[in-house]
């Protein structure tokens, strides 16, 4: 694919695809600490060639369960699988 090369965005492909992803719908872990449904979608977003996801559209109840505890773990740990798989994300 052919990649933008102007003004400071050669790192981003020419076609961004992808849509919203909702990964705190399904916040559970195997025995290895790893959520089995993300790498799922993660694989299959791959796949079908998805290269930029909508994230953190819906989650402010995950992000911030009671009025002074927000918990990060999770999207910090999402933001990562999804820079390993070389997916762009927008920030919600």
């Amino acid at each position: 694919m052919q990649q933008i090369q102007h003004r400071g965005f050669s790192h981003f492909p020419a076609l961004l695809y992808g849509g919203d992803y909702n990964p705190e719908q399904w916040m559970l872990e195997d025995e290895n600490g790893e959520n089995p449904i993300w790498q799922e979608d993660l694989r299959l977003m791959r796949k079908a060639g998805v290269n930029l996801v909508n994230l953190g559209i819906f989650s402010w109840s995950s992000l911030q369960p009671a009025e002074e505890i927000f918990t990060f773990e999770w999207l910090d740990r999402i933001l990562d699988l999804l820079a390993e798989h070389r997916i762009f994300v927008a920030l919600g």
